[in-house]
């Protein structure tokens, strides 16, 4: 390969889509689009959630899943099937994406931020434990990056303390923790499909998984705005109407957090192949760091036995100290000369101006600000050919030899 300081650079950037539809995907898309008797769902939902919540359910291995609108919207349900309220307490990362959080603030919850373990760079049961009060009701574990937290001893700690474990597993479809996919661990699993993550249901999606079977009936109930049929003998179908309305969960209102059903029919497809698409992108980031070992200065997250990582993302912490660096020279220098368009991810909740509005400006994570302080993240999409990692680690390797001097 020629020495990339005597070619001109064609910019790598991290894409809007991150995994495209296969020709048979989208012919099942077809399918649906010209077929279906219904584009959305019916009281409880229709043929194609139906399908896909049972594939679902069986490739997590959990009790249900219902498919929903985002992620957002099943860390939404999982706030209120916990009973949530004001004087209740939450603890949760403060690195994450802003919707790991949310959901749980605006229910009047106290937010208290965990700090992330500096090798694995997610929460662990020792970050949490601190934290834990009386008042705690929930931990939101998030499986950052797609690499699932130590999810036993965070469980066992729960368990002791009569608290919830909710799995945020917007980044980590498909991962294994000892054997088992992340979401059906906890009390409840949230997934992704939104266009970013590695699977996706045409730009939107989610589901939630849940442990206790009554806690699906209830998400569903809840996600068409209280659509249910009817439970009752009727003659005519039109007496007393031709709808049901229910009270969802008693003092809840419903909401509308329907997938429709082309976006259900692809989701089902794409779910078949999901470890053929986590399998790349271990052989990617495989390819990518080995690339880089010899630059201790550019460290990546620390895989532990037993903990199988989907890498959603390819991030890692530069420590430019030893060289007179900064995170901020690098991420200069290789988007400015070697076109290498990285980006900084996941500002400390605790740090921004919507969660201080709030109230929750305040966290002891020095883990958290170290990382997100030096944090780097690559453009990443399943399928990378083989030739633009090796590309990519090499502008990176030449930027890192010029920071060293």
């Amino acid at each position: 390969m020629p020495n990339v300081t005597d070619i001109a650079f064609q910019p790598i950037s991290m894409p809007g889509v991150q995994t495209r539809l296969t020709p048979d995907e989208e012919q099942e898309l077809l399918r649906v689009l010209r077929e279906a008797n219904s584009l959305a769902i019916g009281a409880p939902g229709g043929p194609e959630n139906d399908a896909f919540e049972r594939d679902f359910a069986t490739f997590v291995g959990s009790a249900d899943a219902v498919a929903l609108s985002s992620c957002t919207s099943a860390l939404e349900l999982s706030a209120v099937l916990a009973d949530l309220g004001p004087g209740d307490e939450v603890i949760m990362p403060a690195h994450t994406f802003v919707a790991s959080a949310v959901p749980f603030a605006r229910h009047g919850v106290n937010v208290r931020w965990a700090d992330i373990d500096p090798e694995t760079r997610v929460v662990s049961a020792d970050t949490i434990a601190p934290l834990i009060t009386d008042q705690t009701k929930v931990v939101v574990v998030v499986h950052l990056y797609g690499l699932p937290a130590d999810l036993d001893p965070i469980i066992d700690l729960a368990a002791k303390h009569n608290i919830m474990v909710v799995e945020d597993c917007a980044q980590a479809p498909g991962a294994r923790y000892h054997g088992r996919r992340v979401g059906s661990i906890g009390d409840f699993g949230c997934f992704s499909f939104q266009t970013h993550k590695n699977m996706q249901t045409l730009g939107e999606g989610g589901m939630l998984v849940v442990r206790n079977v009554q806690h699906g009936v209830q998400a569903r109930r809840m996600r068409w705005m209280g659509n249910w049929p009817w439970e009752i003998e009727r003659e005519r179908d039109w007496v007393p109407a031709g709808g049901n309305l229910v009270e969802p969960i008693p003092g809840r209102w419903p909401v509308n957090y329907s997938m429709g059903e082309p976006n259900a029919a692809v989701g089902r497809m794409m779910l078949r192949r999901l470890d053929q698409i986590n399998d790349q992108r271990r052989h990617q980031a495989a390819r990518f760091m080995s690339a880089l070992a010899d630059y201790p200065e550019l460290s990546f997250q620390r895989v532990r036995d037993g903990h199988e990582h989907a890498y959603h993302l390819m991030a890692a912490r530069y420590d430019g100290e030893p060289h007179g660096q900064q995170r901020d020279t690098l991420m200069e220098l290789v988007r400015g000369k070697y076109q290498l368009n990285c980006i900084v991810q996941y500002w400390p909740l605790n740090r921004s101006e919507l969660f201080r509005s709030f109230g929750f400006g305040e966290a002891d994570v020095p883990e958290s600000d170290r990382f997100f302080d030096n944090m780097i993240s690559f453009p990443w999409w399943s399928d990378m050919p083989d030739a633009i990692i090796d590309d990519m680690a090499e502008r990176m390797r030449q930027a890192l030899d010029e920071l060293r001097g």
